[in-house]
């Protein structure tokens, strides 16, 4: 963990700052496999039946999606959805999309 998010976990909480990055990590995937597929937002938006803005924020990381958007996106893109509580000791909850 960085110098920064470790102090801002100091502040917020360990489980906040885990939550952040997980969510980080699924934005992240959602783009690359977006671009990978040469599809733009707004196709992908359509697909799902949400704004364009929606998608711009679910990858910007600054719109948590909830787990029906996660699943038709996961369709649209065509990789799987996995919600994996059993990763190691740690009892966290693992997403990957």
């Amino acid at each position: 963990m960085s110098d920064f998010f470790k102090k801002y976990a100091s502040i917020r909480g360990e489980q906040h700052v885990q939550r952040l990055q997980l969510e980080g990590t699924i934005a992240a995937q959602i783009k690359e496999r977006r671009k990978q597929l040469n599809m733009s937002q707004q196709e992908l938006a359509d697909r799902i039946g949400v704004p364009k803005s929606t998608i711009g924020r679910i990858e910007a990381g600054l719109a948590s999606p909830r787990v029906e958007t996660l699943f038709k996106i996961s369709q649209a893109l065509n990789i799987p959805f996995i919600i994996d509580g059993t990763n190691g000791h740690d009892h966290h909850l693992h997403i990957q999309v």
